[in-house]
């Protein structure tokens, strides 16, 4: 059922022309990219990033070199339908016996024109140059799609770094408050106070210790995340760490119009590609078709020819023809059809790529909106969570710095903190990977809004 037949697919009218035909889904393309959805994840600062990798991306690169060489392989196949004109010189010396009996030499010249014309009576030259076009506009149409996955995974990298920061900075006060609890357990120990023991005064120093082991390997974990995003810019290894200077935006909560993300998968250009692949496919089977019919070539020449270089270009001397052939094939060993077949099952390959890429966006916007659903609503439980272990670690840090409650209270309520806030920035930075997905699926903002605080290129 998912797989397209010809009759289910817009046919192209000649007469239109591609470019015509593709207007309304080059458009949606072009105002996806133009959209800028990133901004509401990075704001200023990854904006800046995606310019940078929108000119020096290698991938990009690569995918806009693949599509030139499309564009010249449509050329080429427009040029074929062409008259092919060429132009000749020759000089030939010859030696022969006269009328003596004895040898000469002799030499001769002739210069001229050579015209042929394939008349494409059946269409061949037409389908193959449409076929060609066709890819040629997908070639484009897969530079949008590889610069999308690009700034999503830029986009990615962008949260982890600020998630990475975000956790490098709670895991320093983290330490900070396990390094207060330390030196005042050891100042009422020195003090000899009965409330605490030598054991205490231990598992402070341990608890604080724990602590600070975490943060070189947050930093490792930061400098490699600089470097990944160092290699996608294709930027030196260091400039990212020494210029970051950015953090996500606050993740809001936001609602999709019933019904809109299957109309704005049409924008995807992974999707329009793939449709305009196995239209391309299907014109590939009429020109392979064509080659049962006869073929009639027209040709044409002029000639001149001399015995001096002076007498070549002498108009009495041209010689002029203009001659039609028609060819047709009696016995190919079945090479003709079996070519047909070739396509065809080219043709049935293509759709079903084309029914599974469609297939596959559908699955991505539900499984993006599936895990923004779980995630918000762990989100807002963390949050809760978030406030009751903040109040009982102000209540414990009070009571004991009172005497009237253990160590083990404490540290307790702060290992409960620190986890807590450790949950919640894992959980931010994943609702933003989920929501970068659902950009990526529906290809681009279904919304049209602006981040809180977001101006446009004009600064107004």
């Amino acid at each position: 059922m998912l797989t397209p037949s010809p009759e289910s697919l817009p046919t192209i009218d000649e007469t239109m022309g591609l470019e015509r035909y593709f207007s309304d889904r080059s458009s949606a393309v072009e105002s996806v990219q133009t959209s800028e959805w990133w901004i509401q994840v990075g704001g200023a600062n990854l904006d800046a990033m995606v310019e940078t990798l929108r000119r020096d991306s290698l991938t990009l690169k690569e995918a806009r070199l693949q599509a030139e060489q499309a564009l010249l392989s449509a050329k080429i196949a427009g040029g074929q339908r062409l008259p092919s004109v060429l132009a000749f010189s020759d000089i030939s010396t010859s030696r022969a016996p006269d009328f003596t009996g004895d040898f000469s030499w002799s030499e001769a010249y002739s210069a001229g024109l050579l015209l042929d014309f394939d008349t494409d009576i059946f269409g061949r030259l037409r389908a193959t140059q449409r076929a060609a076009q066709l890819n040629a506009i997908a070639s484009q149409l897969v530079i949008s799609a590889t610069e999308q996955r690009e700034i999503a995974a830029l986009a990615k990298n962008y949260v982890s770094a600020s998630a990475l920061e975000r956790r490098l900075a709670l895991a320093n006060r983290t330490a900070e408050s396990f390094r207060a609890t330390y030196d005042l357990t050891n100042q009422r120990y020195a003090g000899g106070s009965e409330a605490v023991s030598a054991s205490d005064v231990q598992i402070a120093l341990q608890n604080l210790e724990t602590a600070l082991v975490d943060i070189p390997q947050i930093e490792t974990d930061l400098a490699k995340q600089f470097l990944i995003i160092d290699e996608q810019l294709a930027r030196s290894p260091g400039e990212t760490q020494s210029s970051y200077k950015g953090s996500a935006i606050p993740y809001s909560h936001f609602s999709i119009s019933p019904g809109r993300p299957a109309s704005l998968l049409a924008r995807r250009p992974d999707v329009a590609a793939a449709e305009l692949r196995y239209l391309a496919a299907l014109e590939d089977i009429g020109a392979a078709r064509a080659n049962l019919y006869p073929t009639m070539a027209l040709s044409a020449s002029l000639t001149f020819q001399g015995d001096t270089p002076d007498e070549v270009f002498d108009w009495d001397r041209y010689i002029s023809s203009l001659a039609s052939s028609l060819t047709a094939p009696v016995f190919q060993g079945g090479r003709i059809r079996a070519q047909i077949q070739v396509e065809e099952a080219r043709a049935d390959e293509l759709a079903n790529a084309f029914a599974r890429t469609m297939l596959a966006a559908v699955i991505d916007v539900e499984l993006a909106l599936s895990d923004l659903t779980g995630l918000e609503t762990q989100r807002d439980q963390l949050n809760e969570a978030l406030k009751t272990a903040r109040l009982s670690n102000e209540l414990a840090q009070g009571r004991y710095q009172q005497g009237l409650t253990s160590l083990l209270s404490v540290l307790e309520t702060q290992r409960s903190l620190n986890a807590a806030e450790q949950n919640l920035i894992l959980t931010e930075q994943a609702i933003l990977n989920a929501r970068i997905d659902l950009f990526l699926s529906l290809g681009g903002d279904w919304s049209g809004r602006r981040a809180v605080g977001q101006t446009d290129r004009t600064g107004t």
